[in-house]
């Protein structure tokens, strides 16, 4: 469907885009085929390639890919923060199916039977709190990149969205993660050597994404130093954020207290 002016605002057309709204001059027909491809994937997820090559870049290349987005080469990504938020939703939809299997929603029910006030009221912050408690991830790794990394000269904000990229890059480990869990309702695994394979895997991920991103800026040495006082001030920092959190839970009397992580 052509026409020489905008169909959305009636500007006069010079190019295959209108310069006024920036809708596309040729404004196909809906059709069942348009409709699927276009509207639906590629105009809700833009699929074809937006989702696709985002998980993509996040999961081989996660520095470089942020630092090109901070550079400005933004058009082939979809944004981080709602991918974010669409793998969560995805890997928490994966675990509680596998629950639902496993009938492990009631076995820990009944495991957490025995715990006091305290331990309850903690659990449930982990477990209600958990998209939130996720996403700390975010400003507390930007602050410190922002201390240890200043070679590179971004600001606060650019390492946002680094350490948004690499969020979104141990999600999706952790996601694949709990689908490798299914392997245990067909063949007897380890799920103890899973778990621990999954968390040095992510471990392992944070520690590549800081390199992937500044190796150029700094020699072998410095970049190694920096990344153990990386961990070192990370550690620091969700101590403080657990002892607030078990001070809150405790009326600042800190009991004994039980934590199950995320349910």
């Amino acid at each position: 469907m052509t026409s020489k002016h905008c169909l959305n605002c009636g500007k006069k057309l010079v190019d295959t885009f209108c310069s006024g709204c920036g809708q596309k001059a040729d404004t196909h027909r809906i059709t069942f085929k348009n409709f699927i491809y276009h509207d639906l994937l590629h105009g809700t997820f833009h699929i074809e390639k937006g989702i696709l090559f985002t998980t993509k870049q996040a999961l081989i290349r996660p520095g470089k890919a942020a630092l090109e987005y901070i550079a400005g080469k933004r058009k082939p990504y979809y944004n981080v923060f709602l991918l974010i938020i669409l793998v969560i939703g995805l890997m928490l939809t994966i675990r509680h199916l596998y629950d639902w299997v496993t009938d492990n929603n009631l076995e820990s029910l009944k495991d957490t039977a025995h715990l006091n006030e305290a331990s309850k009221k903690l659990n449930a912050i982990f477990s209600q709190k958990s998209k939130i408690i996720l996403f700390l991830f975010v400003p507390i790794s930007a602050l410190n990149s922002f201390i240890l990394f200043r070679r590179k000269k971004l600001n606060l904000s650019e390492h946002l969205i680094l350490a948004g990229m690499i969020l979104l890059g141990m999600l999706l480990i952790s996601t694949l993660g709990h689908v490798v869990f299914f392997i245990n309702l067909l063949v007897q695994v380890n799920t103890a050597f899973l778990s621990y394979l999954i968390i040095f895997a992510i471990l392992a991920y944070i520690v590549f994404g800081y390199i992937n991103a500044f190796a150029v800026e700094y020699s072998k040495w410095e970049i190694t130093f920096k990344i153990i006082l990386y961990y070192l001030l990370f550690c620091l920092e969700l101590f403080l954020l657990l002892f607030f959190l078990v001070a809150y839970a405790t009326n600042w009397e800190f009991g004994e207290v039980v934590i199950t992580p995320f349910g």
